[in-house]
């Protein structure tokens, strides 16, 4: 049992400053949360170091789940511009879940499968977002909807499971925005697609909008303190 202590122990290892590839870096409101190292290694792997930056990473004419090269080629343009861009979170009551979920009925040009994409945030910090193909074949857009609800619902459930199990049980229910389409631990309701975050993940958007909704999930340039990281 003595060994079994010792093998086990937890350890501090002082400030978070490095995991899995991310760069945290303290600041005076909250933490920063940065990709860039790894992020400039893949464009340098594809020989793109110098590529000049796009403004958005997936053409508005152009479908975002139809990863041919040419598209491949704008995502890491943009990717290129946005370096130094990453996530804030700030320190907020922890309360309430909310999810924000769209579908992009048929997109696929070859195999005409939807994305579905989703963005949950807990209080005002994004915690968790998804951007992906279905694997089956929907037969109308309102069924791609319903599936992409299920998903989001499904990850907030493992988040509120989560914040029961180290007890910080959540008393209000999980909004689900949903801008196409229950009650009890999740309430879907309807959003104007104006005001849909989950759509950056399934579509091209024009770049005021794509800007826009950056913002809103707090993904933008670093604190001048952290210039550099």
């Amino acid at each position: 049992m003595a060994l079994l202590t010792s093998e086990f122990a937890m350890k501090d290892l002082g400030p978070l400053c490095y995991f899995f590839g991310i760069a945290v870096t303290k600041h005076i409101d909250g933490l920063f949360l940065s990709q860039s190292t790894y992020a400039g290694e893949i464009i340098a792997r594809a020989g793109m170091a110098s590529c000049k930056p796009s403004t958005t990473p997936v053409d508005t004419k152009q479908k975002l789940v139809c990863l041919h090269m040419l598209a491949l080629k704008r995502i890491l343009h943009y990717v290129q511009g946005t370096l130094h861009y990453g996530l804030h979170l700030y320190p907020f009551p922890i309360e309430k879940l909310i999810s924000y979920t769209d579908a992009d009925s048929g997109g696929c040009p070859d195999t005409r499968r939807s994305t579905s994409g989703y963005c949950v945030f807990l209080g005002d910090n994004l915690i968790s977002w998804s951007s992906k193909r279905q694997p089956t074949l929907s037969r109308s857009s309102a069924k791609a909807e319903y599936r992409g609800v299920a998903n989001v619902v499904s990850e907030s459930c493992w988040f509120r499971n989560l914040l029961l199990e180290l007890h910080f049980p959540l008393s209000q229910a999980t909004l689900v925005y949903c801008d196409n389409v229950a009650r009890g631990q999740a309430r879907v309701l309807h959003v104007p697609s104006r005001h849909q975050i989950a759509v950056v993940f399934t579509k091209g958007l024009p770049r005021v909008l794509f800007d826009d909704f950056q913002i809103s999930l707090n993904v933008r340039e670093p604190p001048a303190s952290t210039e550099g990281v």
